[in-house]
């Protein structure tokens, strides 16, 4: 009789949490936080000046973040004109490799406790600065104003797979002197270019069509720790804001809404302090929006993402939903990850490289090299294995066949090579070259990281016509035709003498044999035969 009881318990219990998770919808993962009515994007603290040093040189600290504390590696290049200083500063206790490109004279600085390999080795060491990266950053920024003299920009970055200072191109704005932290987007900052890793599936959510006002709610569960959420609405709806204790919500429109919180909402700089209790179970939040706003919901969305600043967009279900902003600041997650590089050549020696402006036939083969600039990680040597390849243009994808081709040389790239045959009948003459790479450990075990990286490059090709044997025609030009002509004379001058030496051989031979039987009658005309 216990058991059954315990039994019967138990399956209470599943059934309830069956209903917390779907008492409002089936939540589903949204795939890099983003889908066509809602976005989910963390915000960072960071600033910038118009300052540059004495000599012209800009001063930029990056602070580096890592998700699963994973080491960290990615390209970093600089094409301004004066080499910056760059300033580093993590957390993180792994080793951060940074393959440097464009400008290897950029003056990199670390604080105590980063750890930073630079890449080629022959790089050299950056230099360790006095700033220890756990005073906070507001502490390093003023030990930078004070050592530099200025910073022209503080920076945060979680999970980089590239970045880019491009300088300075103007004063185009009236800066203010001092960086003072602030939550930002980088959409403003002109001189950087972030790739960034494809973030973990921190939001859940579902959308159910229905006639009238939309009414959205967002939910935060009390583990998180995120305290300000900016909000922003593109059309007149209905709001329930749920978060953890002590978080504000900022809400950004210029519609009609109705908001319900548990939280201080500011709208319109005003304020509005909670009036309402509700906890993060589901079943509690469809009570209460039947109470407080008697409509059906939505869109519902769970959000664990755990970061001290986010913000929100939220939109009608269309495709085309996702704010310019965003769009600009979350970088596509097929990236090409800048340790790859892909090299066409035209020939199986590897001798000659292949033009990215010249076109291809497609009746040739098309050998490919991709290169791996990092080849070690920390002790342990990396070696690349290609799973499939595929081409890309603006109307088709399609995938590509390879063939792996030998190379006996050491520490050789890997080689590939392509039949484009397949692209003969095609409307596209420009395609992406796209192949997905693993990096493996070298040995008998071969293993491979789970994670899949991309390389990338361009390609020109055009149908193969095969060559038809024209016609053999003669050019009648003035001389030709003249020359006709003459011949043409020629022959009848011949043919007129030739007659005419016939007919007075004929009639002379005929005089001197004259008989009875054959003396020519003069009634009958002379007949040449």
């Amino acid at each position: 009789m216990k058991s059954i009881t315990c039994l019967i318990a138990v399956l209470l219990c599943l059934r309830t949490a069956a209903s917390d998770s779907s008492a409002i919808c089936e939540l589903k993962d949204v795939p890099g936080n983003s889908n066509d009515w809602i976005v989910l994007q963390e915000m960072h603290l960071g600033c910038w000046t118009d300052f540059t040093t004495r000599d012209g040189a800009e001063v930029h600290i990056l602070s580096l973040l890592s998700s699963n504390e994973q080491p960290m590696m990615f390209t970093l290049s600089v094409t301004g004109g004066n080499p910056p200083v760059l300033i580093f500063t993590s957390t993180s206790t792994q080793t951060i490799n940074v393959l440097l490109k464009d400008n290897p004279a950029v003056k990199i600085f670390v604080t105590n406790g980063t750890s930073i390999q630079l890449l080629p080795k022959n790089t050299g060491s950056p230099e360790t600065l006095a700033a220890s990266s756990t005073d906070g950053d507001s502490e390093l920024l003023k030990w930078a104003e004070e050592k530099f003299g200025g910073v022209t920009s503080f920076t945060t970055a979680r999970d980089p797979q590239s970045i880019t200072f491009t300088g300075m191109t103007g004063k185009f704005f009236q800066r203010p002197s001092t960086c003072d932290l602030q939550p930002e987007t980088l959409k403003d900052k002109h001189f950087i270019n972030l790739e960034l890793s494809k973030p973990s599936n921190e939001l859940r959510s579902c959308y159910m069509k229905h006639p009238g006002e939309q009414l959205h709610v967002i939910n935060i569960p009390d583990d998180n720790r995120t305290r300000k959420v900016s909000v922003h609405l593109s059309s007149d709806c209905k709001l329930l804001l749920r978060g953890p204790p002590k978080t504000e919500w900022t809400i950004h429109t210029n519609h009609t809404i109705k908001s319900v919180s548990n939280n201080l909402i500011t709208f319109n700089y005003l304020s509005v302090p909670s009036k309402n209790e509700i906890s993060d179970n589901a079943i509690d939040i469809r009570q209460k929006v039947r109470s407080l706003f008697n409509s059906a919901i939505s869109s519902y969305s769970e959000i664990r993402l755990n970061a001290p600043h986010i913000q929100l967009w939220i939109t009608e279900n269309t495709s085309s939903s996702v704010p310019a902003e965003v769009e600009r600041t979350t970088p596509e997650p097929t990236s090409s990850l800048g340790f790859l590089e892909m090299k066409l050549y035209s020939s199986p020696d590897y001798k000659s490289p292949l033009d990215p402006s010249s076109k291809v036939q497609t009746d040739k083969r098309v050998y490919a090299e991709i290169l791996n600039n990092m080849r070690t990680f920390g002790e342990l040597k990396l070696n690349i294995m290609v799973s499939s390849c595929l081409v890309r243009s603006m109307l088709e994808v399609r995938n590509m066949p390879f063939k792996d081709e030998a190379c006996h040389n050491k520490d050789c790239p890997k080689r590939l090579s392509f039949s484009l045959e397949s692209l003969q009948d095609l409307p596209s003459s420009s395609w992406e070259l796209e192949c997905a790479v693993k990096f493996c450990m070298k040995g008998q075990d071969m293993k491979c990281a789970s994670e899949t990286k991309k390389a990338k490059t361009n390609l020109q090709v055009k149908p193969y016509i095969p060559t038809l044997i024209p016609n053999q025609c003669f050019e009648f030009g003035l001389s030709a035709v003249l020359g006709i002509a003459f011949g043409g004379f020629l022959i009848g001058v011949l043919l007129t003498g030739a007659l005419w030496f016939i007919k007075i051989r004929t009639a002379y031979e005929g005089r001197g044999g004259e008989s009875c039987s054959n003396k020519p009658r003069d009634d009958l005309p002379l007949e040449i035969r």
